[in-house]
């Protein structure tokens, strides 16, 4: 279902809250932690190790990084409470899944490392399930998702994608009905959106005021949804 532009809700993270915000090795993460922190938000980028997303998107400066070593749960866990203890408590996790080549032999592609991903923002999840739903009882608080499978949820039939980052649409909607003060959000963005529209796109989803949509895309065909038929 195509959907009409969103309106636009003001609102800022409550006092000694920051945004994380996940790198997903491209200028996309750069442009949208300019644009988050002109718009008044804290910004920690949260970097995976290189053996999974070898490059580092440029920061602004003034914005933190923090890497994880490995991915195990431990370590998540141990940098979550560093960040917390050191930036401010987590109001807002905004995840940018990275755009990974993928087999132009019609072959589906699993990928090890968009495994490894999603796996971490089901984990992140759980640790930040105490932070953001307080957050959310000070003001506003968000959990948002951003994949690159088509733009419309893998149904254009247009566009070579790995599946496994589909996943997280699953997980949002999830914790959209288990959370319910926390404003959750599944983005498909297509490949096709430059790093610019991207960022658009992204901000115009957070300030959304409509909570009735938990998974969006944005492609050639605008703004859409999807809606069960009987």
């Amino acid at each position: 279902m195509v959907l009409p532009e969103p309106d636009y809700l003001d609102f800022s993270l409550p006092e000694h809250h920051i945004c994380l915000l996940t790198d997903d090795g491209s200028v996309t993460t750069t442009k949208l932690a300019q644009s988050l922190t002109a718009q008044g938000w804290k910004i920690v980028v949260l970097s995976f190790p290189q053996f999974l997303i070898a490059e580092q998107s440029p920061l602004p400066e003034g914005i933190s990084r923090v890497v994880l070593e490995n991915l195990s749960e431990d370590c998540l866990k141990q940098h979550l409470a560093g960040i917390t203890a050191t930036y401010g408590s987590i109001g807002a996790f905004i995840h940018l899944h990275p755009l990974f080549p993928v087999s132009e032999n019609g072959e589906v592609c699993y990928l090890e490392a968009d495994k490894a991903i999603v796996k971490q923002i089901f984990l992140m999840a759980k640790h930040l399930k105490q932070s953001l739903n307080q957050a959310s009882c000070q003001g506003n608080s968000c959990f948002l998702t951003a994949t690159r499978l088509d733009g419309a949820f893998g149904l254009q039939q247009n566009v070579k994608f790995s599946a496994i980052s589909a996943g997280l649409f699953g997980l949002t909607k999830s914790l959209n009905f288990e959370w319910k003060s926390v404003f959750c959000r599944a983005l498909d963005l297509s490949p096709n959106l430059n790093a610019e529209q991207s960022v658009q796109a992204i901000i115009a989803e957070l300030h959304d005021p409509n909570r009735n949509h938990t998974e969006v895309g944005y492609s050639s065909q605008g703004r859409t949804t999807l809606i069960s038929e009987l």
